[in-house]
């Protein structure tokens, strides 16, 4: 069973267009990894600050490996003091699981 994670994140509204570019590089690249299944970030239509991103990862492992990847130091570098809170993480179970 994939592992499907969930992260909102509450951007501050002056740096809403940087954050927007710095997802979709991310996601690009993301996309590519062996173990990634899905990896996506939307705007939210209800709030307009919020970004959610959508990952679907194979296993553990991808996550690890994804984690270490460069391109993931740059994003977070290049977001660093964009976001009003630390994002919300969830890790996603089928209900019943």
């Amino acid at each position: 069973m994939s592992i499907e994670i969930t992260v909102v994140f509450d951007v501050v509204p002056d740096r809403m267009d940087s954050v927007t570019a710095a997802f979709q590089e991310l996601c690009d690249a993301s996309r590519e990894e062996e173990g990634a299944l899905r990896f996506d970030a939307f705007r939210s239509e209800e709030h307009r600050d919020v970004v959610v991103l959508v990952e679907d990862w194979a296993d553990q492992e991808a996550i690890d490996l994804h984690m270490k990847e460069p391109y993931v130091a740059d994003f977070l570098a290049r977001t660093e003091g964009s976001f009003v809170r630390p994002p919300y993480v969830h890790r996603l179970r089928a209900l019943g699981a």
